[in-house]
């Protein structure tokens, strides 16, 4: 099919604004999103399913886009022979829709009303990192410009994935998965300047786990292991992914970046990490055991002048306080 210089020219600026809002994220859950959003819109249609390899190159379903509507997979999917053409030829295979998944995966049987575009993301060296699936009902075939603009955004999402695994290696926390100390500082230094330019809301609530010693002592760190990791999840689950920054401060230290809330917001969400903690029962060879955090939130406007060091200190003195008022308490002024 000819694509005349118009079509040109708009199918580029599309793929243009595709291309650099995959390749400058480097959030993974935000880049999921990105990817099947991209996949979708310059696919024209409504649903799709992201796969990619893990570590033991198991193919893992990763999400899926359900007319629009995201759902989060995390289970194994099996290689299907148009997976398998696809990642021979490193282009796009169209097959029928398998019927036996609600999420677009190619089918072996013809007998359907609707087609599957397999696309394999190619990434460095040439490497397949996984598949997106798309489909749409039969009579309305993917032209040449629309597979020209999915083998491109395919690149740019494989090597925009592989990216953000690599960067997150060198600032997350290998035993939490939360973010490390000196990538906070780095965002916080990031926020507190565009506070200076813009003004807005930034709080922050440092966390610290009562007692910690004592686990450790009475039950071993591989326990106390443990116990970090059940709290690292209680952080990330009451987050705002791609907007707050739960991060491990150092040992049972934990700092939650909260750009854009108020001091009343933080107290709110401090007050729901506390009260998820204190329900947890974390199980270890002796017994189940039950731990409590104390919280310290401060706010940008409290600081003067406004520096990351002030945010950090003010929290951290209320998170003394609470200490010393009993534990398992939000201190907030």
């Amino acid at each position: 099919m000819h694509i005349d210089k118009f079509d040109f020219d708009a199918t580029l600026l599309t793929v243009n604004f595709a291309t650099r809002l995959l390749a400058m994220e480097v959030d993974p859950d935000i880049l999921t999103d990105r990817v099947l959003e991209a996949f979708c819109d310059l696919g024209n249609c409504q649903d799709a399913t992201l796969m990619m390899y893990d570590e033991y190159r198991q193919l893992k379903g990763v999400a899926a886009s359900l007319k629009h509507r995201r759902v989060i997979i995390d289970e194994q999917i099996p290689l299907t022979k148009a997976m398998h053409e696809a990642a021979q030829s490193l282009k796009p295979v169209v097959r029928p829709v398998c019927d036996d998944s609600i999420y677009p995966l190619p089918s072996k049987c013809c007998e359907t009303d609707k087609t599957c575009l397999c696309i394999p993301l190619v990434g460095s060296r040439d490497r397949v990192r996984g598949f997106v699936t798309l489909y749409r009902p039969k009579e309305q075939q993917w032209d040449i410009s629309e597979l020209f603009q999915l083998g491109i955004i395919s690149t740019v999402a494989a090597i925009s994935i592989e990216n953000s695994r690599l960067f997150r290696q060198t600032i997350e926390d290998s035993l939490t998965g939360l973010y490390m100390r000196r990538y906070l500082f780095i965002r916080l230094r990031e926020e507190v300047q565009r506070f200076k330019r813009r003004g807005g809301p930034l709080s922050a609530i440092m966390l610290d786990v009562d007692n910690f010693k004592s686990v450790n002592d009475n039950y071993g760190h591989a326990t106390g292991d443990v116990v970090l990791r059940t709290l690292g999840q209680v952080l990330h689950d009451n987050s705002r992914q791609g907007v707050d920054l739960p991060c491990r401060y150092g040992g049972e230290e934990f700092v939650v970046l909260m750009p854009g809330s108020e001091k009343k917001e933080a107290e709110i969400v401090a007050e729901r990490i506390r009260s998820a903690c204190e329900e947890k029962e974390i199980h270890a060879p002796e017994g189940k055991i039950k731990i409590t955090l104390s919280c310290g939130i401060s706010s940008i406007e409290e600081c003067d002048p406004p520096s990351a060091d002030e945010l950090l200190k003010i929290a951290d003195q209320r998170l003394y306080c609470a200490k010393q008022s009993g534990r398992n308490l939000v201190i907030c002024k």
